[in-house]
């Protein structure tokens, strides 16, 4: 019985330390994205938003267009307008 609550507390350690091995990702700051508000919708402003943020996720949004509310730290979503104008940059 001994062995056995021995194995099994090593099999939890083991699986403890693996999941705090993993590096979270990387949080959106969205303050920086604000200066490219009213600006073109451009693939290169895309990029820069995306640079300025610390974004691993990129996403466009039509203005109006339905979005998922799952909140993703990672993630920077840029609205534009049919004008190609950027509207918002949020993060989440």
């Amino acid at each position: 019985m001994k062995k056995t609550l021995a194995v099994v507390a090593m099999s939890m350690a083991l699986i403890g330390a693996s999941s705090n091995a993993q590096t979270p990702p990387s949080a959106c700051e969205p303050k920086p994205g604000q200066a490219f508000v009213g600006g073109p919708a451009t693939q290169q402003t895309g990029m820069q938003i995306q640079a300025a943020t610390g974004a691993t996720i990129f996403q466009w949004v039509f203005e109006g267009s339905p979005v998922t509310k799952d909140y993703r730290r990672e993630r920077v979503r840029v609205v534009y307008n049919r004008d190609m104008q950027v509207l918002s940059v949020t993060c989440g």
